[in-house]
């Protein structure tokens, strides 16, 4: 499968596989607006935006809308 870059706090971390991904979602380590990047990607671009990464967050409740 496709391995995936996070950025946390401006640092790169990774690659993660999938299942490592999906931990780290379970955690809230990583949520939809965390930017993420995959060889054949042009940019980094939000996890919630990359439809291999959409499973993911099926399981998630997603953010609460601001007050």
């Amino acid at each position: 499968g496709k391995a995936f870059f996070v950025a946390v706090n401006g640092q790169q971390q990774g690659p993660f596989d999938m299942g490592a991904l999906m931990q780290r979602a379970q955690q809230g380590q990583l949520t939809r607006d965390t930017l993420v990047w995959a060889q054949g990607m042009a940019n980094w671009t939000a996890a919630g935006q990359v439809s291999d990464l959409a499973p993911l967050f099926a399981a998630a409740p997603p953010p609460l809308p601001p007050r």
